[in-house]
């Protein structure tokens, strides 16, 4: 049966063109289940049917929900997508630069702190790429409103540095995944 409650809250974080995912980053610093996710997965055809009502699509898969305008279920082709994806590059493009892992952005004791975002707004083309993608100068005032805002990115409360969430991690899975292939 649908938590009222929690269908509001829902209801707020999905049309403000935020994602739920599976986890989040509790006060701890650490991830633990999020009751939101949940709360859909038990619920699903009752929360696909809302809102399909209202001209949305209910996209949902084992780690992270998000709704779309109209029946498509193809988030790639919006704008914020694609600045979330210019974003999550230049965000790679550092990771690999560095040599560093992949892990360092998904465990919760990792992360990037802000200090290694003004590394990456330093990096050759990145203020070209955030011209062109129409995201201004600033770098982190991008990954604030299209990343952590958006719950693609969370800030740990502990440590102040920024790691990804479920949507995050699924992003770079694809694309890993679309590299692999190809060899």
């Amino acid at each position: 049966m649908v938590n009222m409650q929690k269908s509001v809250k829902i209801y707020d974080h999905l049309m403000n063109g935020r994602i739920i995912n599976r986890q989040r980053l509790g006060s701890n610093g650490e991830f633990e289940p999020e009751p939101l996710f949940a709360e859909i997965m038990d619920n699903l055809g009752d929360y696909k049917n809302q809102y399909a009502m209202s001209g949305f699509s209910l996209v949902a898969n084992a780690d992270y929900v998000y709704i779309i305008k109209g029946q498509a279920h193809d988030i790639s082709k919006t704008d914020i997508a694609m600045k979330a994806y210019c974003l999550l590059l230049l965000i790679g493009k550092y990771l690999t630069t560095h040599n560093y892992r992949l892990e360092k952005l998904s465990a919760s004791s990792g992360g990037l702190s802000q200090a290694e975002f003004n590394k990456i707004q330093s990096m050759p083309q990145t203020k070209e790429i955030l011209e062109r993608a129409n995201m201004g100068e600033d770098l982190f005032k991008s990954v604030k409103s299209i990343l952590i805002e958006r719950h693609i990115m969370f800030e740990n409360p502990i440590t102040g540095h920024f790691i990804l969430s479920d949507a995050g991690r699924a992003f770079y899975d694809e694309l890993m995944a679309g590299f692999s292939a190809e060899i």
